[in-house]
Formats: C-alpha cells, structure tokens, sequence
C-alpha cells in the first residue's frame, strides 16, 4: 500500500492539474471569441511575440527592419518628430523607398504638427508616399480636430510588424535623453497577426487617400527555428514560443465600441487579478462600471498611473476618481519616475495587452486605436515582471493622497469629478 500511494497522489495531481488546464484553456478560447468580432481577422495562431521596454532598443529593430524589407512598409504614426529619432527613421525610409520598394507613411496632422514640412518634402522626393490623417483645415478633405490617428503602427511585408506606445522622437531615447526618458512599452509580432495589424493599416489608408492597396496573402505562421528568410535575426528569442493573438483596433468614430469591448470584457472574464498600466486615465461611465462589478465579483485590480503625465489636464482629471476608487477597493499607485506612457494590462497572469490604446474617452469613442492580445503565459511574466520593476519607482495612493497636493490642484480634481461623471 505504501508504494501505491506515491502513485496515486501523482495521477491526483495530474488529474487536478489537467482539469485547470482545459478550465483556463476554455477561459481563454472565449476571451478570444468575444474579443475577435471585430475589425481584423480574429484570433491567429503562430505568432512569435517579443516585447520592449527600452525605447532605443525598439527604434534600433525597427530600423533594422525596414532596412531588410523587401515587398513593402507601411508605417502609421501619431507622433512622427523632426528630431534625431524622426530622422533616423526618415532616412531609413527614405532609402528603402529609393530601391524601388514601397513605403507607405501615414502621420496624424495634431500628433505630429511640429514636425518640419521639409522632412515630408525630402521623403517624397525620395519616393515616399507620405499622407496627413485629419489635416486641421476645414477647406480640405477629410479635415477635423476630433478623430486622431493615435496608432503606432509599423508594418514590414505583412509578416512583421511594431506596435505599443511608442512614438517616433526623441523623449523615448535614454542616448538622448538621459535618465528622463520616457518608460514605454513596444511589442514585435512575426507571424499572422502582423497581416492583421496591417489590414488596420489599409483601412486607414483607404479613408485618408481613397486609394485602395492590394491585400498580399498573409504570411504562413512561424514553426520552431523557423524564421522569415529576409529577416535574420528577427526569430523568435525564446525558441519554440508560439502564441495565439487577437489584434482589436477601432476605426474611431465610426467604431466606438471595439476599444471598450477590449478593456469590459477581459474586466468581465477575469477570475483573480488585473494589472493595468495607464498614463491617461479618464474612463467613460461603462469602464467605471466594469471596474466596479469585477472588484465586486473579487478581482484583485492593480492601477499604476503616472504620478505627473505631459498633459496635466488629465492628472486633474484623474484625481477626481481617486476617492471612488479607493473606497471600491482597487490599489491604485502613483509612478514617481519619468514620464510614464506605457499602455499594458495582464489579465490572472495569463493573457498580456500591449496597444496605443488608453483607459479614458478618446481611446474608448474617438481615436484610431489598436491593441494586441497576447495569449502566452511567458509574455505574461515578462509584462509582470516590467510591472514590478515600475512599482520600485511608485508610491501607493491612500485615502491621505490629498495632504501631498497643492489646494488648487485639489480643486480641479473635484472640477474633474464632477465633469467625469456626466461622460
């Protein structure tokens, strides 16, 4: 009897462990479902994911990358700066245009209106096409104010792409920036998924220009120690890893509802825990009410927000919620760093979120958007991991978070809440 008991406690063990798998594999096939109604090709399999947290290291792939495409770029950017970064990537697109390879180059006209109007010129006369999304001239086309095109997205062949926070200048770059460079995150995606981001790409081309491209078949899915012939180097870093995507990206206001699903129904399906990392936080009246159900259900919801962001109206705004969410219970703590800008979520340290997307009302009702849902425990970790790096340089916000305010400040915060409520 005693040396069956080994055995038994073994396949018990087995048993239990098997069971919890096939629960979180059915979680994460209808997290998946609900989430690939939208505006891609749903959930894609194969995709080899590596993440970013070290601007110059991200922009130093991406340049990589564009030098060794061979088919096509396409590039959409919020932020496209005059800068030394802006530059870099301006001649690297440049000279790609100029072996004959196509380079598509779409740039929000409020993100990037500083950026110098020679830089455009010289990447056309190189044989870029470069178009503005949104001019802000009502006597032209397809103008406005609201609507932006807050992607950053860079794609490569249909097979690879870029996408997160990061915007092409120079507050992302430590050579440049010291110490104060902004903390971001940036994902590379190989594989299927890249075609979907891509499918984003020429949506918004299509609006802006009215020219439509040609859809080139998506790429075939990575196995292990394959990689894409012209892109050495680009293999996956843990060998073997093959993760399930989901990319979500809304078309602004002529879809509203894609970015709140993203955020509502992971806050629904989740069963133990949420960490979020915010720079904007503004949250339209449903996402509050989501937050509020899932910490009623027993969700352990964490929120790291910066403690002072580049747009100041914002941090008003968001300390007018702090008192609401504290007396519901979420941990909400305060980045005391450089300017936070990374926009990420880990769902019960199974599924990573890493997108342009926001937790407030631009994100959720007006902005091109996109996010990618990473289905892949080790992506996962490492997000977690980044988050725990981030809390060394926090602070927790407690019901005393006033007392360390200026009384003006205070005061806009109360003005904020009041404004908040009626979204």
């Amino acid at each position: 009897m005693s040396n069956s008991t080994p055995e038994v406690s073994t396949h018990l063990k087995s048993s239990v462990k098997a069971r919890v798998s096939a629960k979180i594999n059915l979680w994460k096939t209808r997290i998946a479902r609900e989430l690939s109604g939208g505006q891609t090709g749903g959930t894609s399999e194969g995709n080899s994911v590596r993440l970013y947290f070290d601007g110059d290291e991200a922009f130093e792939s991406m340049l990589k990358a564009i030098s060794q495409a061979t088919h096509y770029v396409h590039l959409e950017m919020y932020m496209f700066a005059s800068d030394a970064v802006g530059q870099k990537f301006a001649t690297t697109l440049s000279d790609k245009a100029r072996e004959g390879v196509p380079v598509r180059v779409l740039y929000d006209a409020i993100g990037s209106m500083e950026a110098d109007k020679m830089q455009w010129a010289d990447m056309r006369d190189a044989g870029v096409s470069v178009v503005e999304y949104r001019p802000v001239a009502f006597w032209r086309k397809r103008s406005g104010i609201i609507g932006r095109n807050h992607r950053k997205n860079l794609v490569i062949d249909g097979a690879l792409a870029f996408t997160g926070g990061m915007n092409l200048t120079d507050v992302w770059s430590a050579q440049s920036q010291g110490d104060s460079a902004w903390r971001d995150t940036q994902c590379r995606v190989i594989g299927p998924a890249a075609h979907d981001l891509n499918q984003l790409f020429i949506d918004s081309w299509r609006y802006a220009t009215e020219e439509k491209i040609f859809h080139r078949p998506a790429p075939l899915p990575l196995h292990e120690d394959e990689h894409i012939p012209h892109m050495d180097g680009y293999q996956s870093t843990q060998s073997g890893t093959q993760s399930r995507c989901v990319v979500v990206g809304s078309l602004g206001l002529r879809t509203s509802k894609e970015i709140r699903r993203l955020f509502s129904v992971n806050l629904a399906r989740a069963t133990h825990s949420i960490k979020m990392t915010m720079p904007y936080f503004v949250p339209p009246r449903r996402l509050r009410t989501a937050l509020r159900k899932a910490k009623q259900r027993g969700i352990d919801i964490h929120i790291l927000l910066p403690r002072d962001s580049d747009v100041k109206v914002v941090d008003w705004l968001r300390e007018g919620l702090y008192p609401e969410m504290l007396r519901w219970g979420i941990t909400l703590r305060e980045y005391l760093g450089p300017i936070l800008h990374a926009k990420t979520m880990t769902v019960d340290d199974q599924i990573a979120i890493v997108g342009s997307t926001n937790f407030d009302i631009l994100s959720v009702v007006m902005n091109r958007e996109v996010a990618l849902v990473v289905f892949d425990e080790r992506i996962t970790a490492e997000l977690n991991q980044q988050w725990s790096n981030d809390l060394a340089l926090s602070e927790r916000v407690t019901n005393q978070w006033e007392g360390i305010r200026p009384w003006w400040r205070l005061v806009l915060a109360k003005l904020g809440c009041l404004l908040i409520r009626r979204l």
